[in-house]
């Protein structure tokens, strides 16, 4: 008889439990239809907070293993718990909100063989992981993870002898999470064990909150933890470690610059509806000038805020006296447009409009000017309210 056993690392995911229970139902019924064989799922639970739920699942045909975290210990110390504790001949690790063809373990039992390990295609969401079966056989070229690329989405397309699972896996717990079955092919290669590859779609991935695929700086770091441990190892080399480490910082690095801009455009966006729904509720920004006391300002940027606070307050009772922008080519209303830190008349403040660079432009015409230096975004969240001098 062959027995497989199915672990599953669980984090507040009681209300996968159900899903994951019948899905391994169907396996193991599709799979006795041809060889006798056992199902049983360890589920691991990193969070204890919270008690897993299955005394209402009424399935008999496979058996369930509870294994308690004493804490949080995260992804890859809870897999290895799970197989300390397991049974089976046979290892599939499943995150918990993974989902597997009802053919699953009787598809993957058959490509496996005489090999060590065997993966199949799937899919991420609606798209194939693997477009084409030579997209498929380069998930067995070592060199492709020596390269930094890990071929296998997920250690959900993966049917694993049990034999066949390195006790470095197990010794050398990650201590970021993410890579930890980036390392166990490494170390499969490493260890010279056969993988072999099928194109049936058995296996959908999800990226969530709930699985670590979702984060991107910690699956870097992971990355980049797991490569140095494979240095230390002596499989891979310190160059090819270290250009594994810099293409993830660079992939790092790149997503930080992404995210920044995302969020400038993001404030860019709500500034822009404030100072539409001040016009739609009849507010000038004219209101904010007069409560502070301001009748002569220079409006720093020559951008679409600064032309908008020009024209907003053309023929209120505020003086804009120029425009200031590096650019002297900048035409706003028909103002003189000057470069920063030049002299200009007596001027109550200077108005900066590109409130995304207001810190560093502020301590800059602190050097050059002693009036007050005032953003816009100050000047728009307070138009209708009083405000306290910066």
């Amino acid at each position: 008889m062959k027995k497989v056993s199915v672990i599953v690392p669980v984090f507040k995911g009681n209300s996968y439990i159900p899903k994951i229970i019948h899905m391994l139902e169907e396996n193991w019924k599709t799979a006795n239809n041809e060889v006798k064989t056992e199902v049983e799922v360890v589920f691991v639970n990193d969070y204890p907070e919270e008690t897993l739920e299955l005394e209402e699942q009424k399935e008999k045909n496979i058996s369930w293993i509870i294994v308690e975290n004493e804490k949080n210990y995260g992804i890859h110390f809870s897999r290895v718990q799970g197989l300390l504790c397991s049974k089976g001949d046979y290892i599939l690790f499943l995150d918990q909100d993974d989902e597997i063809s009802p053919v699953y373990v009787r598809e993957q039992m058959k490509a496996l063989k005489d090999y060590d390990a065997a993966i199949c295609n799937g899919k991420n969401y609606s798209n194939l992981i693997y477009g084409s079966m030579t997209e498929l056989r380069e998930a067995v070229h070592e060199n492709n993870y020596k390269n930094g690329f890990n071929q296998i989405v997920a250690p959900g397309q993966v049917l694993l002898r049990r034999e066949a699972i390195p006790s470095e896996w197990m010794e050398r717990i990650l201590d970021s999470n993410g890579a930890d079955d980036y390392l166990l092919w490494m170390l499969l290669f490493w260890k010279g064990r056969r993988m072999t590859v099928q194109d049936k779609v058995l296996y959908w991935h999800q990226i969530s909150d709930s699985n670590t695929s979702g984060n991107w700086d910690e699956m870097d770091d992971s990355v980049i933890e797991m490569a140095e441990r494979m240095k230390d190892l002596g499989y891979l080399t310190g160059k090819e470690a270290e250009d594994i480490r810099k293409t993830r910082q660079f992939s790092k690095d790149k997503r930080e610059v992404s995210y920044e801009m995302y969020e400038q455009e993001k404030k860019y966006r709500l500034m822009l509806e404030l100072w539409m729904t001040l016009r739609e509720r009849k507010i000038s920004v004219e209101n904010f000038f007069l409560k502070m006391g301001i009748k002569r300002i220079a409006v720093y940027g020559g951008g679409i805020f600064g032309r908008h606070l020009c024209h907003e307050l053309k023929g209120s009772t505020i003086e804009v006296l120029c425009i200031m922008d590096r650019n002297r080519d900048v035409k706003i209303e028909g103002l003189q447009t000057i470069k920063p830190g030049k002299p200009m008349g007596p001027t109550d403040a200077i108005i900066v409009t590109p409130f995304m660079q207001y810190t560093q432009i502020k301590e800059q015409l602190n050097k050059c000017y002693s009036c007050k230096i005032i953003s816009i975004e100050a000047v728009l969240f307070n138009a209708d309210c009083k405000l306290e001098e910066e």
